[in-house]
């Protein structure tokens, strides 16, 4: 079961309106999130599984499972697109 883990290079600034930005050093890029993917970053710390992410971020917003669960893999996807996760390991 794949836990996501942040590149440690990854530098990720909070944003007084709850959304965020991440920024990579690396390629002088930065990536605007909003508040729920926010909370997806934070849990993206190697101890979190990705039902565990769904979990909380279901437990906080009020959205049905199958759209969080949908939502969430497809903003994990885009973090590994965008190297700003480690690669997850090969199924």
């Amino acid at each position: 079961m794949w836990k996501p883990v942040r590149r440690q290079a990854i530098v990720s600034e909070a944003l007084p309106d709850g959304s965020g930005l991440l920024f990579d050093a690396g390629t002088a890029t930065a990536y605007p999130i909003n508040e729920s993917a926010v909370r997806i970053w934070e849990l993206c710390d190697g101890a979190h599984s990705v039902a565990a992410i769904v979990d909380d971020v279901e437990s906080r917003y009020a959205m049905d499972r199958s759209t969080v669960e949908s939502d969430a893999l497809k903003l994990l996807d885009e973090f590994v697109e965008r190297q700003l996760l480690e690669q997850p390991p090969a199924e």
